[in-house]
């Protein structure tokens, strides 16, 4: 065998092997952690979507519209997060409520404005009210500052009560998810309930949005929800000045 040949044969072999070594990636990168099917599970993809996040940075905004079906009044709450779940938790919380016609009462009683601080387990909160503001610590199990509530697992259990579920590939800013609609079984107090989740193929939701009517005293209410997760280990999280 000739010196040239050796060399060639040589590096087709490491070429070789170092592509059966290499970790499958999809198309724009990032690992398959999840299938097509992975997707379409509630289970499989809860989990997924928790420990995927549950060791990065995030920021989560989440926009919440309620009215009756009269449309004489509607609620819109908007809710943003911004999480460093590194030991100790690092997040910010802000919540924003505004009514449009005749609300029901409750919601006008409600704070403009709520800003919630976590450093480990102390979180501070900040409400905002027509008289001013006011700062008072209060226990992390009552406050929105939970990775649990950030990562919104709660909204997502809903999933698991779809039925007709389908799962396509889509293609957004050059990033490959899955988009998975269903809907949901009818409760005692919903019912007409949808699910569009836009699922990333590295193992976490990139979007949510629901949709569903539910009986109360005053009537029926349609509730649209939409949440986003972005900036996926680039958020950072810094005291307030208020804290």
């Amino acid at each position: 065998m000739s010196q040239r040949h050796l060399v060639v044969t040589l590096c087709l072999s490491i070429a070789l092997i170092t592509a059966g070594c290499a970790a499958p990636t999809t198309p724009d990168g990032s690992p398959p952690t999840l299938t097509a099917n992975d997707a379409a599970d509630a289970n499989a993809l809860i989990q997924a979507h928790t420990e995927t996040l549950g060791s990065s940075s995030f920021t989560v905004h989440s926009r919440t519209t309620t009215r009756d079906t009269n449309e004489t009044f509607r609620l819109t709450t908007t809710q943003s997060w911004r999480v460093e779940p590194s030991h100790p938790v690092r997040m910010n919380v802000t919540r924003t409520q505004t009514a449009v016609g005749d609300a029901p009462n409750g919601s006008a009683q409600r704070p403009d404005g709520i800003t919630a601080w976590r450093h480990g387990n102390e979180t501070t909160v900040r409400v905002e009210l027509d008289t001013g503001s006011q700062v008072r610590a209060v226990d992390l199990l009552n406050s929105s500052a939970r990775l649990n509530r950030a990562l919104h697992r709660q909204l997502l259990y809903r999933f698991s009560t779809h039925r007709n579920a389908t799962v396509e590939n889509v293609t957004r800013n050059g990033t490959h998810y899955y988009r998975v609609q269903a809907e949901l079984n009818d409760t005692h107090v919903s019912s007409n309930a949808s699910m569009t989740l836009l699922v990333h193929r590295a193992g976490y939701v990139r979007e949510i949005k629901t949709t569903r009517t539910v009986a109360y005293r005053s009537g029926p209410r349609v509730i649209t929800r939409t949440v986003r997760f972005s900036q996926i280990n680039d958020t950072h999280v810094v005291r307030p000045s208020w804290a």
